[in-house]
């Protein structure tokens, strides 16, 4: 009979101890302990430390596995991105969660982090800003932060203070063959058409 033995993740407790027994704030917290349960290789590491702290540590609430593999997936999205880390570790953790399990580009999570930030969105007004994919619209009036074209020529329009001047960024301009800067062959286009093949 083959039996397989326990995982030993006594090791993996004393992080976990050592990490609790710090005064560190909500989100340092949770970029440690997804760091430590990133460090074991058994796929039940987030049930086992969660398991751990509920028992141990029953005045702290947050922990449970669902939460410990969120940490974990935080840990493992950002642990090598310092600046996607720096901007995250400055929002909550519901939010900066929000953003994480919505299923976007790393950019695009980026812009959400900024502006949930500078904006102090709620998690309820930023799950609402995902879902009308708010980054594509806003995208296009940040003309501080990126070039702006018109249609006419390939030169960047350096005097659009202009009530009456819409600038845009090229990748929201219109080419030639009705794609956009994000549509490829095969695709269909912004105006319902299918983009031909060159």
């Amino acid at each position: 009979m083959n039996t397989r033995k326990a995982p030993d993740y006594s090791e993996l407790f004393w992080t976990l101890d050592q990490i609790l027994a710090e005064n560190h704030s909500q989100m340092e917290i949770a970029v440690l302990i997804g760091q430590a349960v990133c460090n074991r290789p058994e796929k039940g590491a987030a049930v086992a430390a969660a398991e751990y702290i509920q028992k141990n540590y029953s005045d702290k609430s947050g922990f449970s596995p669902r939460n410990l593999r969120r940490m974990r997936n935080f840990y493992q999205l950002y642990g090598n991105d310092q600046e996607m880390m720096d901007v995250a570790m400055q929002l909550g953790w519901t939010q900066s969660v929000a953003i994480m399990e919505a299923g976007l580009r790393m950019a695009d999570r980026l812009w959400y982090l900024k502006a949930a930030l500078q904006n102090g969105w709620t998690k309820s007004v930023l799950i609402q800003k995902i879902k009308v994919n708010a980054h594509l619209e806003e995208n296009c009036l940040a003309i501080n932060d990126m070039p702006c074209y018109n249609g006419d020529s390939d030169n960047e329009v350096s005097d659009f203070n202009d009530a009456n001047t819409l600038c845009l960024s090229r990748q929201h301009l219109q080419k030639p063959d009705g794609r956009v800067h994000y549509e490829g062959p095969g695709r269909e286009s912004r105006t319902f058409q299918p983009v031909r093949n060159k």
